[in-house]
């Protein structure tokens, strides 16, 4: 036979039918091979994912927390581990170094492009105008809330906005029925201190100084000043000190209370090492002194705590924002609107005071949240 060409077909066997099963293997062959089959049994990886997971995964770089994580556990994502939150802080401090550097020296040429050169005045103050000085400073402390988002989500890789809730947003909703209690608070503070003050006369109460009112004219644009930019001030010291240290500390909390010292690791897994911790930064950040000291350090700790039971900043940020409005107004109505900065002492009965009104306050707004079914977990 000619060996160009071509012989005899192949007899159809039983197992080239169509739809017929293949012949099982024999006692040496391999079975039927697989995509990626490794020559000695162990499989290739699989590209751009891991053993497992389908082909062409990759792992997501923003991962939020678990559901049913509380609040002061949000950091605790997956792509938890130690350095972040530490790492994570360094930047928030290096960053807000540079962008008020930025915003001093930005504000300082604007005005002297716009006003004309100025002397720089004694003090604490930059600008001539106590008005200027009080918007810069609101300003300088309003840029710090971007960044804090920014430190979460380049460094810890979890949601930007997982600071502000449990929803991993501000919940605007339940931010605007807060400032209901928070008008509340400012009510009866006002009038606890008139009367503590009636039946205890202070001797070294913060601003105790009286005044007439100064017109509407030199009230109406620092007051609309005021109105726009405290709460963007306020709701920057929340996502400082009760947002990034509560989240940023609770980050280290064991998963489990199970093991050696359980005390130690049911602490550590609870909000209050974080809220302490706040607390006493957002302290050391003020210039008070004395009963006054211990007051601010009462405030911060109830809106920490209020931050863990209702699942967010909201409840703070509305009574941060409404106490600094009373605060910064007041004085400006009654002509100390150049005293907005004075810090100082104060006497026992403010603090006693205050812990009724704050007891107040936090009775309000658990009430409300289990009203709205506010969610406490992720």
């Amino acid at each position: 036979m000619d060996p160009h060409q071509p012989g005899p077909s192949p007899q159809p066997g039983p197992y080239s039918q169509p739809g017929h099963p293949l012949p099982p293997p024999g006692p040496y062959q391999q079975p039927y091979p697989q995509p990626y089959a490794h020559p000695y049994g162990r499989p290739y990886a699989q590209p751009y994912g891991q053993p497992g997971l389908p082909y062409g995964y990759r792992e997501p770089r923003i991962v939020p927390a678990p559901p049913g994580t509380p609040y002061h556990r949000l950091a605790r994502t997956p792509k938890h581990t130690w350095w972040r939150p530490v790492l994570g802080t360094l930047l928030l401090v290096g960053t807000a170094f540079l962008v008020m550097t930025f915003v001093v020296v930005a504000w300082a040429v604007l005005h002297r492009v716009l006003v004309g050169p100025f002397a720089t005045p004694a003090g604490t103050d930059i600008f001539p105008s106590a008005t200027e000085n009080l918007a810069f400073q609101l300003v300088l402390l309003a840029v710090l809330t971007p960044l804090v988002g920014l430190a979460a989500w380049l460094v810890q890789r979890r949601p930007f906005w997982s600071v502000a809730s449990v929803l991993n947003k501000v919940r605007w909703s339940w931010l605007l029925w807060c400032c209901l209690p928070a008008l509340g608070y400012v009510a009866l503070s006002y009038l606890m201190g008139l009367f503590v003050d009636a039946v205890f006369p202070p001797q070294d109460a913060i601003g105790d100084e009286g005044g007439a009112w100064i017109g509407l004219g030199a009230f109406v644009v620092p007051a609309l000043l005021i109105l726009v930019l405290v709460p963007f001030q306020s709701a920057a010291e929340e996502f400082v000190f009760r947002g990034w240290v509560i989240q940023a500390v609770g980050a280290y909390g064991p998963d489990s209370a199970e093991g050696r010292a359980p005390w130690l690791r049911r602490l550590f897994r609870s909000p209050w090492p974080g809220i302490v911790l706040g607390a006493a930064a957002f302290v050391s950040a003020h210039g008070y002194t004395g009963w006054a000291m211990a007051d601010v350090f009462l405030f911060a700790t109830t809106v920490g705590w209020l931050a863990v039971r209702t699942g967010g900043l909201e409840s703070g940020i509305a009574l941060h924002a409404m106490n600094n409005l009373f605060a910064f107004l007041l004085p400006l109505a009654m002509g100390h609107g150049d005293q907005w900065n004075q810090q100082g002492g104060a006497p026992w009965t403010l603090l006693a005071s205050d812990v009724i009104c704050l007891g107040a306050y936090a009775y309000a707004v658990t009430w409300l949240a289990r009203r709205r079914q506010v969610g406490r977990l992720s």
